[in-house]
């Protein structure tokens, strides 16, 4: 290994340190994601999930294209490490050092890097989308019957709640009645509306 590493040029061993770099990064982003994923679904009987949480880490976006976030963490961290390794892979095809030519395979590693850019961001926009659609929304409860597991107080003088399947998913949500008398547990109710992104309605 040290005899390998002695006869890397200069740059090589820059490229290579920045390589290694980036690749220990996106490992750990990636076992980041997985436990994000993990989270994400044993937290998705509440229908209140982050949106970050499926992410496993937050994604600093400064600039979009055409909807895509082409400048992110996730995309400069890909762009360095994949380009990294392909300058680092044909720097010898050029030269003996940076010099000498070896500068050259700056070009196929920026190129390969744009790429890994790009298809980050077409992966991150798709699993955006994803998990949007598999977002519960609070407003396709109404007109759903539900089930009373926390006594209700009459006239909105205070709040129970519910359970109530929405988007193929066992929901919890506060609730209110406008009726006279209380809803004890165990009554099955209609949602009629929606107070706020937490309290439904019922009656």
């Amino acid at each position: 290994m040290a005899e390998w590493w002695a006869e890397l040029s200069t740059f090589q061993m820059i490229i290579f340190i920045i390589a290694a770099a980036g690749t220990t990064i996106m490992i750990l982003q990636i076992i980041l994601m997985l436990i994000g994923g993990l989270v994400d679904s044993d937290a998705s009987f509440s229908g209140e999930v982050d949106a970050d949480t499926g992410a496993g880490v937050n994604d600093y976006t400064p600039f979009t294209l055409f909807g895509l976030k082409i400048v992110s963490t996730r995309t400069i961290i890909a762009f360095f490490t994949l380009g990294s390794w392909m300058a680092f892979a044909m720097a010898p095809v050029f030269g003996y050092d940076f010099v000498d030519g070896q500068w050259i395979s700056l070009f196929p590693g920026i190129g390969v890097g744009l790429i890994a850019a790009v298809l980050i961001a077409l992966m991150a926009k798709g699993m955006e989308k994803a998990q949007q659609s598999g977002n519960v929304s609070i407003d396709n409860s109404i007109g759903k019957n539900a089930e009373v597991y926390l006594t209700i107080p009459a006239k909105r003088a205070g709040t129970g709640k519910i359970s109530v399947v929405v988007q193929e998913r066992l929901t919890e949500y506060e609730a209110i009645t406008d009726k006279e008398e209380p809803i004890k547990t165990g009554t099955h109710v209609k949602i009629v509306g929606t107070l706020n992104e937490g309290t439904v309605i019922v009656e």
